[in-house]
């Protein structure tokens, strides 16, 4: 019957989730986020980019001469080291004459040398000049770009906002019902649609709304986290104090008046893992056999009967041995079990 029950909440909770899921992707307002052109100061942002057309435009043409100048300094820097080692061989095979410092032929070749050297120099040079320049038009072009991108970031913020607060709208009525209907029904025979309509509530929020916080506001996830932190260990801190207060008052309660608090299923599971049922402590092994009281709390686990004098668990409504009643051996004990009628 548990499982049972668990089984139509699961499935009350499933078809809630898909009609939401429906009724989500059927409406625009929550199916698509707001555009982010809708918050965009338009005559800001055009004025902007007219400011920013002409920086861009020589910040591209000198990135464009920097990048030829360069390829003209590798090609000149090339012809130089040819031409030195050219020269250079060539001194080498020449044969030594008088005076060869002074042949008008090494004067000419040692002139032209010199002459790459300097169109080198000249070149690099204004490679300096032009990444001088290009270094300024960049810092021209970061105040007007800055502007522009808080403008972009404004109007992207504001539209996340907007669809936070729209599916805000819709979800948190239904956490809020979902809560509600939880903290005032969960004890009803009705309970398994309020787990369900609890389980589509939390998956509306964290699934549905959770992922549409807005990026920019870290506060408003972290806050979000805190409250939900907040109820929750509140609401664990509470149960864990009532079951504290609960257990107290069953183990100060009479023998009889704790048998009967304690349900028949519980007991059987918590004895068969060898726990007391009533304060959930471990009990000790004696050869396979539990122990007649609780040595924790007092509690009477086994006990003979008043019919037939056979022991068995204290929780068994009926003797397994003469199928005595309990109540009926604890009214009058050492009652004839063939007197009485069979239930």
């Amino acid at each position: 019957m548990r499982l049972g029950q668990w089984l139509i909440a699961l499935l009350f909770a499933y078809f809630l989730i898909q009609v939401g899921g429906s009724l989500i992707a059927d409406l625009p307002l929550l199916s698509h986020r707001p555009p982010q052109e809708r918050f965009l100061d338009t005559a800001r942002v055009g004025q902007l980019e007219r400011q920013l057309q002409p920086l861009q435009q020589r910040r591209d043409q000198l990135q464009g001469e920097i990048e030829r100048l360069t390829e003209r300094q590798l090609l000149a820097g090339e012809a130089t080291a040819r031409e030195q080692t050219s020269f250079d061989n060539w001194r080498a095979a020449r044969s030594a004459t008088e005076q060869s410092q002074q042949n008008p032929e090494v004067i000419a070749r040692a002139r032209q040398l010199d002459g790459l050297l300097r169109q080198e120099q000249q070149l690099r040079a204004q490679r300096s000049q032009l990444e001088a320049d290009l270094q300024r038009a960049q810092g021209e072009l970061a105040a007007p770009q800055g502007q522009l991108e808080q403008l972009r970031r404004q109007a992207r913020q504001r539209s996340e906002l907007l669809a936070f607060g729209i599916r805000l709208a819709f979800v948190g009525p239904l956490l809020l019902l979902a809560l509600w209907q939880f903290r005032r029904y969960r004890g009803s025979d009705q309970w398994p649609f309020v787990w369900g309509f609890l389980l589509f509530g939390l998956f509306a929020f964290f699934v549905e709304l959770v992922p549409y916080l807005p990026s920019f506001g870290a506060y408003i996830r972290y806050g979000v986290g805190a409250l939900l932190t907040l109820v929750v260990g509140r609401s664990l801190i509470r149960w864990l104090n009532t079951y504290l207060l609960r257990k107290q008052q069953e183990q100060a309660a009479p023998q009889q008046q704790r048998q009967r608090q304690i349900r028949y299923e519980k007991a059987l599971q918590t004895l068969g893992r060898h726990q007391c049922p009533s304060c959930e402590r471990s009990l000790p092994r004696q050869e396979g056999a539990l122990p007649n009281y609780c040595m924790h709390c007092g509690l009477q686990l086994q006990r003979h009967c008043g019919g037939c004098g056979s022991q068995h668990l204290a929780c068994f409504p009926y003797c397994p041995s003469c199928g005595l009643a309990a109540e009926v051996a604890e009214a009058e004990p050492g009652v004839n079990p063939a007197a009485v009628p069979s239930p």
